[in-house]
């Protein structure tokens, strides 16, 4: 069963690098990132340029693209998480019923446990929202002219409110979307850490409530409250550092395309 749990596991982790690509070459064709910043550059431009809200065909396609990316990565995730759980559970169970070395193989399974839900979060929010993650495809540095003086166009209607960019109805969807992608964030996480501190505080109970004798089931139980505390606290922190970059969304898109 274990064997098993973790060939399904590697298996996970490597269709997760490789599947995204190889299911949307047909499509789209192959995959290479940096082409695919360079053709957001183009797209970003001729949309900031168009005058409209409304997406051009280029990034619209872009977008479609990212979606679908990421949405592989969302169903791969979420069987990795049901994988590792089930893995955590597995190497538990041998835990109570053979040596005690098991008892750090399976708090390791906890933990790739929480990280593959940390990844599935992440996934989530570019597929609810693709075209802000898109923007971390931006260069730090923009060789192109054109880009990086529609980058300045972009700061100096963020940082000047009189300034005729700060009307522009592009910008005006890009902080809609700043604002939308991270309330989503919002969503998943503050509904996880409600979960995790539940499960958190189960664990407790059933320790101090169970039978002081049973020293390993005990143990596992702490282990498994510790670990669901700690977790429901970095989502605390998620999710008020998401609250407070949706709230200021125009910060929040400085800071994506940079200061210049």
């Amino acid at each position: 069963m274990i064997g098993l749990l973790l060939a399904a596991a590697a298996a996970l982790v490597a269709a997760f690098v490789l599947a995204p690509a190889a299911l949307l070459r047909p499509a789209f064709g192959a995959y290479d990132y940096a082409k695919l910043q360079d053709a957001f550059g183009s797209a970003l431009v001729e949309y900031w340029r168009s005058g409209t809200p409304v997406f051009p065909a280029r990034l619209t396609t872009l977008v479609d693209y990212w979606f679908q990316w990421h949405a592989i990565k969302v169903a791969i995730s979420a069987l990795s998480v049901v994988v590792f759980a089930l893995l955590t559970t597995a190497l538990w169970r041998r835990y109570l019923r053979a040596r005690p070395w098991y008892a750090a193989a399976a708090t390791a399974a906890a933990v790739l446990t929480v990280l593959a839900v940390g990844v599935l979060m992440l996934n989530i929010q570019a597929t609810a929202v693709p075209l802000v993650a898109l923007l971390g495809l931006l260069p730090g540095r923009t060789p192109d002219a054109t880009l990086a003086q529609v980058l300045g166009e972009m700061r100096e209607g963020l940082t000047e409110s009189a300034n005729p960019h700060a009307g522009s109805p592009a910008l005006a969807v890009l902080l809609g979307e700043v604002e939308r992608y991270h309330w989503v964030m919002v969503a998943v996480s503050a509904t996880l850490m409600v979960a995790t501190g539940l499960v958190s505080a189960h664990f407790w109970k059933r320790r101090s409530t169970g039978d002081r004798g049973a020293t390993r089931v005990r143990f596992m139980q702490g282990a498994l409250g510790v670990i669901a505390a700690l977790t429901a606290c970095l989502l605390l922190l998620m999710t008020g550092a998401s609250a407070l970059s949706a709230l200021e969304p125009a910060t929040t898109l400085l800071d994506v395309i940079g200061a210049g």
